[in-house]
């Protein structure tokens, strides 16, 4: 590590930090949600499909409870991964979270689900990406991590696992012929200027009952503890949840959503600023729309004792708008050499990334006994449906003549890009699942198996658009031609669980992934002639696989639990960008089944209750992943991180207090000298409540305590050394606060 980029990411604390460690490995238990009264091994997950209690899931789930996401002033996506050792979220400069990776897989590869269904994809494009902010944290019940493919339960894309988001709804506060529930609550952090206010209100008039969420928040840039400085913004957003139910009869219920949210983002790009960019401005907006419509009953017939059937339909536009005073070169006069040197002109760039999806989901139960066995088997099928385009606009205008131009040219005389275009056609994608899942009790034995098997089809299908390519360049560098994707694969898990005594336990997971090549990997064409590269269609890519096992043993006593696993995951055929050679100057790029790896670890969960009123708890998480291909390490696997809690609640439950405290090792095992290694460092975060009465309450958070100088391991892997700014801008803020107030009646 260079020695500027040392200073930024290096907390030099190596006693106090082994130290720290070693204490954390003995009393080491994961921050799972859990409230004062909810101890780890009861807490509910719906992982499985059915309602399970965490000790009896054969693999590792982390919950974060609606409890949790209060206590911890949890504010977006990011938050929610903060005290989940083995879990992050990725970022890109201007384009926000790009999604959650989990033991070291991330991207498309881990699937985002809300309410049963799928959301928006991730689109890689530089630091424009566009990703996972369009979720409102005040609507959110519950939020179950799954460690490791998940495909079996959840189709294609939960290869690397899968991150389901639960809303919140009526039967939350409200369970009765006739009630009502009101809540406001506003809440502020420092570190980036966030304010917030929302309020919830729900009712119930005999067999009808509604809840509606609304939150708004305005937001500045975060802080950065250093030299470091991001680009200055100005944001806002809203979101809007309505849940509606109606019991049409005791077995029978009928449900609606509708879920809105909305954000804008005024940005300076100081980034963007160079010797041809006198000043870069822009205005990125965010809107989501979901409608859904849920029927359940519940019975006992042959084939099923409970439906549950939901349809939804979700919309997400995302606009990129940037206006540019610039150098241009769309104006050169052949006839006047001086033009050669560019003039000054505006530029105006319209860049959009859209999807819109239909989906159904049928799951159906059946619990029965067969020879003194007893079964709940869960099956089901869900398609859905998601279009997905990518218009590109961009244009200038000469200042001193007022010409305008659509066709932009790179340098004096180069080829132009001519716009309106699109990065990739106008995609269809086609997905069709059938799972089945039995879990097999032998209660005499002490013995649980669980078979999965799933079937999926999926279909992606390219519409021709003359604007793919419409300045003629890819079809230069070897033709373009759009390929449809029609595969199908059939994924297998299985679990057991061997109860050895009456709170000891041993599981073991086996489980299968896929994921095919989506939208822009097989048929993007794009050029950059600025930059002198350019990215060809492979209309050959086949599916990425993976498998994963995994197996543990857990111990609940009176007043510990106590859980540790080992994983090791295998993926093949990873689709990854490769140079395929030059045309001129231009060097082509081409998305191609080039990757294998191997992702092992442990991890360690446990909670020691001092007493009714205090707690130790804690997790660690160890993974080591390495490049089967190159035989190199890989870059996105987390550092040996820590997580030790230490919470009081008084014995009235009207106030309490809890010390975090975060450890991260050193991380030196990287794909190259050239990138970047991160060293230990320790962050300290104390949270607290004061409940006033029933109506009235107080939370906070002092975060960073220690001040610390430090970026995350997912802000800074596969820098370069010498990336000295951009080390410096991922630099996490220092001391910072959260405070929020909430009022009931």
């Amino acid at each position: 590590m260079c020695e500027d980029s040392e200073i930024i990411l290096v907390s030099r604390r190596p006693k106090f930090v082994c130290c720290l460690l070693a204490f954390s490995i003995i009393l080491s238990g994961m921050v799972v949600a859990q409230d004062s009264h909810i101890r780890i091994e009861e807490i509910e997950v719906s992982a499985t499909r059915v309602s399970r209690a965490i000790s009896n899931i054969a693999g590792t789930v982390s919950v974060i409870s609606e409890q949790e996401i209060e206590r911890q002033l949890i504010n977006d996506l990011d938050d929610l991964a903060r005290y989940q050792p083995g879990v992050s979220m990725e970022t890109a400069s201007r384009g926000g979270h790009q999604g959650f990776s989990i033991r070291g897989i991330g991207g498309n590869r881990v699937l985002t689900v809300i309410d049963g269904i799928r959301s928006s994809d991730i689109y890689g494009a530089g630091p424009s990406s566009y990703g996972k902010d369009s979720f409102e944290m005040d609507d959110l019940k519950s939020v179950e991590i799954i460690r490791g493919p998940s495909s079996v339960l959840y189709g294609a894309d939960a290869m690397g696992g899968a991150v389901l988001l639960r809303t919140k709804s009526p039967r939350d506060y409200v369970n009765g012929e006739n009630q009502t529930y009101f809540s406001v609550q506003t809440s502020n952090a420092s570190a980036n200027e966030m304010t917030r206010a929302g309020f919830t209100g729900a009712w119930q008039a005999e067999n009808f009952g509604t809840i509606i969420q609304y939150t708004a928040r305005e937001f500045s840039e975060f802080d950065v503890n250093g030299k470091g400085s991001l680009n200055p913004q100005d944001g806002d957003s809203e979101g809007l949840l309505v849940k509606a139910f109606w019991d049409i009869s005791d077995s029978q219920q009928l449900s609606i959503v509708v879920d809105q949210y909305e954000e804008q983002n005024d940005v300076m790009m100081l980034s963007d600023l160079s010797r041809s960019v006198s000043s870069s401005i822009g205005s990125d907006t965010t809107n989501r729309d979901r409608f859904g419509i849920g029927y359940s009953w519940a019975g006992d017939l042959t084939f099923f004792d409970a439906v549950d059937l939901k349809i939804q339909k979700q919309n997400t536009d995302a606009l990129q708008h940037t206006e540019q005073n610039r150098t241009s070169y769309s104006f050169i006069n052949p006839r006047n050499p001086r033009s050669f040197a560019g003039t000054s002109s505006e530029r105006v760039t319209d860049f959009e990334f859209n999807q819109d999806t239909f989906a159904f989901g049928l799951n159906l139960r059946k619990e029965f006994v067969t020879s003194g066995i007893s079964h709940e088997f869960v099956y089901g099928f869900n398609h859905d449906e998601t279009d997905t385009e990518r218009p590109r606009n961009r244009c200038e205008t000469e200042i001193s003549s007022g010409a305008v131009v659509c066709k932009i040219s790179a340098y004096p005389m180069a080829p132009t890009e001519n716009f309106p275009n699109k990065t990739f056609p106008d995609t269809i994608t086609e997905r069709q699942g059938f799972y089945a899942q039995d879990e097999i009790s032998l209660p005499e034995l002490g013995l649980t198996i669980i078979p999965g098997l799933r079937y999926d089809s999926y279909k992606m299908i390219p519409l021709f658009d003359p604007s793919v390519d419409s300045s003629g360049i890819i079809a230069g560098f070897g033709g373009f031609s759009l390929s449809e994707v029609d595969v199908d694969a059939t994924s297998a898990s299985l679990g057991i669980i061997y109860d050895f005594g009456a709170q000891s336990s041993i599981f073991l997971q086996y489980a299968e992934g896929y994921r095919p090549p989506n939208f822009d990997e097989s048929n993007q064409a794009f050029v950059n002639l600025g930059y002198s590269y350019a990215t060809v269609p492979n209309a050959n890519l086949s599916a990425e696989s993976s498998e994963s096992f995994e197996v543990g043993i857990r111990q609940s006593l009176d007043n510990a639990f106590l859980s540790v696993s080992a994983f090791q995951n295998t993926y093949s055929d990873f689709i990854e960008s490769k140079a395929v050679g030059s045309a001129g100057r231009i060097a082509l790029y081409q998305d191609q089944n080039l990757g294998a790896a191997t992702i092992s670890g442990l991890e360690v969960v446990s909670a020691f209750y001092l007493t009714d009123n205090l707690n130790i708890q804690g997790s660690i998480a160890y993974a080591r992943g390495t490049n089967d291909i190159t035989d190199k390490p890989i870059d996105s696997v987390q550092p040996v991180t820590t997580v030790i809690s230490s919470g009081y609640d008084s014995p009235e439950n009207n106030w309490g207090a809890e010390l975090l405290l975060t450890l991260v090792q050193r991380k030196d095992r990287v794909s190259s000298d050239e990138v970047v290694t991160g060293d230990n460092y320790i962050v300290a975060d104390l949270l607290g409540y004061y409940t006033f009465n029933q109506s009235h309450s107080l939370r906070g958070g002092v975060f960073n305590i220690l001040d610390e100088e430090y970026a995350r391991w997912s802000s800074i892997q596969g820098l370069s050394k010498d990336s000295i700014e951009n080390l410096q801008n991922a630099t996490q803020p220092g001391i910072n606060l959260r405070i929020s107030y909430k009022y009931e009646f």
